[in-house]
């Protein structure tokens, strides 16, 4: 049994599912689409007659910001380093492909369609950099269809210099007294 509640603490009201746009398959709940009314703490209640488990999760619902096709706080992070290689999968996308099938993953940069240079490559759900640049930094967005809905994913990749490792050499000079004296 499924319960939903607005936050810790609240009153949780069972969920009565419609099966148009959220339908409950195994154990999961499905939204299509996610709307904002949908945002809350989401519990699962297990029980036989000696065996009881409740497990809960929270869900946050977002939309895009303003001229963008992502919500800033809402990307996965991937640190890279200049001149070397790098790859960018396409994250969580395990439940939006079918069994057998090659997702159609399309990539965009800053939410635009790129002409990518031939050292990046982009094969099943990644996206392949064979030499890092500075303006690889930036936002990568993979899309992929879903029956009628699209999935999408943002990436910041951030791209740090070379390490550099540095050898200290310090040289102790000798020191000398010339004068020497002798007290009595």
């Amino acid at each position: 049994m499924w319960y939903k509640s607005a936050g810790h603490g609240d009153f949780e009201e069972p969920i009565s599912f419609d099966g148009a746009r959220m339908s409950k398959e195994e154990d999961a709940i499905w939204f299509r689409p996610a709307e904002l009314q949908d945002v809350g703490l989401y519990s699962c209640v297990l029980r036989n007659s000696t065996y009881c488990m409740k497990v809960s999760m929270s869900l946050t619902v977002a939309e895009n910001d303003t001229d963008l096709c992502y919500n800033s706080r809402m990307r996965y992070f991937e640190k890279a380093e200049l001149s070397k290689s790098k790859e960018i999968t396409c994250p969580d996308i395990e439940d939006y492909v079918q069994p057998g099938k090659e997702p159609s993953i399309v990539w965009y940069k800053e939410c635009k369609p790129k002409q990518w240079r031939q050292s990046i490559l982009r094969r099943k759900d990644t996206l392949s950099i064979r030499e890092v640049r500075e303006d690889d930094i930036g936002n990568y967005t993979c899309e992929l269809q879903f029956g009628n809905f699209v999935v999408r994913r943002t990436t910041e990749l951030t791209v740090t210099g070379k390490e550099r490792q540095f050898i200290i050499s310090v040289t102790f000079a000798p020191f000398f007294f010339s004068n020497f004296q002798t007290l009595l």
